[in-house]
């Protein structure tokens, strides 16, 4: 599998914006063409993913300091199940060498409609070696918990990461786990 750079003038942008569609929830949506935009006067960085010539999904990175984070990776519907994602975290690492490697996504709730989405989704990292880091996230209403490949995982300069990020409206709230399993009228929120 390789990574191409998607820029504005990218062959397969409709094929990305379907799947980017497929993949995500409409208000974790953000239109490929966005994305480049948003990537021109930062480090956010959008790949395609090919097997041989045939694409395969897209990934969106950028990184901070010594954190590398996957902002959103998105397989075919018709490719997931056969490796894909594994080599699509594989190529992300070698992408990012000597960094630590970063993800969120939506936690597992049984009440959500995607709940078996999510829940596979937590197996997928968990079984690729991510492991859970104790924090959280909520931004566009929905909860994120935040996974790491490495034992050195630093909050402070996760934060610091998502501030940078170029996306409009893009306030995320931190918490920790234990706050949320508390329950939301216990949770105590904090700004970056």
């Amino acid at each position: 599998m390789e990574l191409r750079k998607i820029t504005s003038d990218f062959p397969d942008m409709e094929r990305i914006d379907r799947i980017a569609k497929e993949a995500f929830p409409p208000e974790e949506y953000i239109s490929p063409q966005e994305m480049v935009g948003m990537s021109e006067n930062s480090s956010l960085e959008l790949w395609g993913l090919y097997d041989n010539d045939n694409l395969v999904g897209f990934m969106v990175t950028t990184k901070w300091n010594k954190i590398a984070y996957l902002f959103f990776l998105a397989i075919e519907a018709s490719c997931r199940s056969k490796g894909y994602g594994a080599k699509a975290l594989g190529l992300f690492a070698e992408q990012f060498p000597e960094m630590t490697h970063v993800v969120d996504m939506e936690m597992p709730d049984n009440n959500a409609s995607n709940a078996i989405q999510r829940l596979s989704r937590k197996k997928f990292y968990l079984r690729n070696g991510y492991r859970e880091t104790g924090h959280c996230l909520r931004y566009l209403g929905i909860d994120f918990e935040v996974l790491c490949k490495e034992d050195n995982f630093n909050i402070k300069d996760f934060k610091k990461l998502m501030r940078q990020l170029p996306v409009r409206n893009f306030h995320p709230r931190f918490f920790t786990k234990s706050e949320w399993n508390q329950g939301m009228s216990n949770w105590f929120w904090f700004l970056i």
